[in-house]
């Protein structure tokens, strides 16, 4: 039985979509990249905010069109998590839907609807990974236990689950021997990581186990709380030229008013002091974060504040939201609203804000070298390739674009950087 999978959202859910296709190929399914080819389609859904709901929906529904007219189609993941009686009204030509199920019970799950025809395929094949062959996605804990006042994740994922260390170190070393080069370390927060089990923050901890390893590779941290920044943590970072010098650290607002009423523990004196430490104690660090604009009750004023913040901080990268209400969490009853179309230009406003800064910094790296991790060729000639310096996470952040790089070389090459266009740079391969 053909199996195509669809997955949808963040890092976290394609580390999800890995895991079950895994279990999948074990059970006898053979993963195919043609929709055409398949009798069993997978969704992995995202039901986060009201955007991802909505790019959810409209995937499902395009996929029952496109789909051969015997194929099984399975929605699954966050989006069923939440709505699952409401979807099963709503699409009722979609075969099955399945919440947010452990690996394995969710591969049982599809074995009992819809069992592999041909059953000698049952034989152990190569993990598939849904990401380059550059790097992958560690997922070091699930849920979180932070109760931010316009987040869904605790009603979706539950409270905060920590993997052990052993187990992370096993997976990043099975990632390594396949020749993965980039490791980044993922969860709603990694700072929280290790409470449940080890009774205190232990990032620290996972780190150096992490670092023992005898191997060259990156090793990316996303999703750091503010406040749980600690000089151990910095000093950890600083310490091993392992750790790329990149953290994203969501800060989500700067005023005090509004984030006490998101429920985020930490103030804008706090937020300078963390970043000033890290750009005090690692020069190169590059920080990204992610806001969101138009929380209700944000008076002009309040945003103002943030966009000053933004010009005066200067993040390398930079994401921003409009505030979705999401129904259960706090904030959903908050009044006043912030009108749609304000929402919108506040986006706006800081987005040109940051691409101007951006502009600024990227011009300043003309002609100097940076080891950059490469990736794929743009095209069948292998004239240019894509890459990703230090600074860049993947997927989320820009691209270099390298010329004179040959697939004998080494995956990290020096690149002279020559120009820019946008987010992404364009440069030269001189090893």
């Amino acid at each position: 039985m053909y199996l195509y999978l669809i997955s949808l959202g963040c890092a976290k859910n394609l580390v999800d979509s890995e895991n079950i296709t895994d279990y999948l190929l074990k059970a006898g399914y053979v993963l195919t990249d043609n929709i055409s080819e398949a009798s069993l389609v997978v969704i992995n859904t995202c039901g986060f905010i009201r955007d991802a709901k909505k790019e959810s929906i409209e995937v499902i529904l395009s996929t029952l069109q496109e789909k051969p007219l015997k194929a099984k189609v399975v929605v699954y993941g966050c989006l069923v998590q939440r709505y699952q009686r409401e979807l099963e009204k709503l699409i009722p030509e979609a075969d099955l839907f399945l919440p947010i199920l452990p690996y394995k019970e969710f591969a049982e799950q599809i074995m009992k609807h819809f069992p592999p025809l041909r059953m000698f395929q049952r034989k152990r094949q190569k993990k598939i990974l849904f990401t380059p062959p550059s790097y992958t996605y560690i997922k070091i804990s699930e849920g979180c236990r932070n109760s931010c006042s316009y987040c869904a994740i605790p009603f979706i994922r539950g409270s905060l689950r920590s993997f052990p260390v052993n187990d992370i170190v096993r997976q990043i070393n099975k990632a390594l021997d396949k020749g993965v080069y980039e490791i980044n370390l993922i969860a709603q927060d990694i700072t929280a990581y290790g409470t449940d089990i080890y009774g205190r923050p232990s990032l620290d901890r996972l780190l150096k186990n992490i670092l023992s390893i005898k191997s060259d590779f990156w090793l990316r941290l996303l999703y750091l709380y503010p406040s749980r920044i600690s000089p151990e943590l910095i000093k950890i970072i600083q310490s091993d030229p392992r750790i790329v010098k990149y953290v994203d650290i969501p800060i989500q607002h700067v005023n005090n008013r509004i984030l006490k009423l998101m429920n985020r523990n930490y103030t804008k004196k706090l937020l300078l002091e963390k970043i000033g430490l890290l750009r005090e104690k690692i020069p190169t660090i590059a920080i990204r974060t992610s806001i969101i604009v138009g929380f209700p009750t944000e008076k002009e004023e309040d945003f103002q504040e943030l966009a000053d913040f933004v010009q005066q901080v200067q993040f390398e990268n930079l994401g921003v939201f409009e505030y979705s209400p999401e129904e259960e969490t706090q904030a959903f009853s908050l009044k006043p609203h912030v009108p749609f179309h304000v929402k919108k230009r506040r986006k706006k406003i800081l987005m040109d804000i940051q691409k101007k800064l951006v502009k600024t910094k990227n011009r300043s790296l003309k002609g100097k070298i940076f080891p950059c991790l490469i990736e794929l060729p743009v095209d069948e000639y292998g004239g240019v390739w894509t890459g990703r310096m230090y600074s860049q996470a993947p997927e989320i952040d820009g691209t270099v674009y390298i010329t004179n790089y040959s697939r004998e070389k080494e995956k990290i090459a020096n690149v002279r950087m020559k120009s820019f266009k946008d987010y992404d740079l364009i440069g030269e391969c001189v090893d």
